[in-house]
């Protein structure tokens, strides 16, 4: 297992003068015990008997990430989800096979991008959304986010790759209302902001030079609900399993960009 650096705490930015890129967690409490899974460093070969095995044990994916054209995965058996498949695709993002998935009613559930181009996209049923699109562009697409809302739809995953962004959005995805933050360090106060208006992180992703979060407010209002986010340099295994005794679990991970 791989130790992460402790030099920071949740809430705690330290500047590192220079660009800084590190692994983004959010930590979400949970009523119950959740049996959660973490892997790291998978290359494409090993996806495959990790996921499988993953189902036997009743196990979805949750979310996913990339680092140094290597895979993570959080897969954990409280996603409601009923059935997942999955597509490594040397393409941001494989269109053709993504339609292909919603044709059958599986939805886009977590998505991530490598450096060198691919993508990981995991589409499940199951689901609370309806209808999806999905935007590739090479910056952040604010513009055409706010349409979306406009129409019904809220951000429901993010991925990277290189300098490139994909957004996902999605009706009947549980939200009332909706915020995004992008900076080129972790907006800590922006986001402790949003925390007490009633927000909660709901999707994460980021580059070498921006890291964005999406805060959404729930239709049904979560009690005493309290976030916590890390930022570690290596993948916060140490992290994941302290809070695990918790009865905290991983909800979003990113690896990009965190200081200034």
């Amino acid at each position: 297992m791989e130790e992460e650096n402790n030099e920071e705490q949740p809430q705690k930015r330290i500047s590192m003068g220079s660009p800084a890129t590190k692994w983004i967690s959010v930590f979400d409490p949970s009523d119950k015990v959740t049996k959660q899974r973490y892997h790291f460093n998978v290359e494409d070969s090993r996806l495959s008997p990790k996921i499988e095995k993953g189902k036997e044990d009743g196990l979805f994916i949750s979310s996913v990430a990339s680092c140094s054209n290597l895979w993570a995965l959080i897969m954990d058996d409280g996603t409601g989800f009923s059935d997942q498949v999955y597509d490594v695709s040397p393409f941001f993002l494989h269109e053709e096979w993504i339609k292909k998935q919603w044709a059958k009613d599986f939805y886009i559930t977590a998505i991530a991008g490598a450096e060198d181009g691919s993508s990981l996209v995991v589409m499940s049923k199951g689901t609370k959304s309806f209808y999806q699109i999905y935007k590739v562009n090479d910056s952040f697409p604010f513009k055409w986010i706010k349409e979306k809302w406009e129409q019904g739809y809220f951000v429901t995953a993010m991925a990277t790759s290189g300098s490139r962004w994909a957004i996902v959005v999605s009706k009947g995805a549980g939200f009332s209302e909706q915020f995004v933050e992008v900076d080129s360090k972790y907006p800590s106060e922006l986001i402790r902001e949003r925390w007490k208006s009633g927000c909660f992180i709901t999707a994460a992703a980021a580059t070498v030079d921006q890291a964005a979060f999406v805060l959404s407010v729930p239709r049904l209002e979560p009690a005493n609900h309290e976030q916590e986010t890390y930022r570690t340099s290596g993948f916060p295994a140490k992290k994941i399993e302290e809070n695990w005794e918790r009865n905290y679990y991983v909800t979003s991970i990113c690896y990009g960009r965190t200081d200034s």
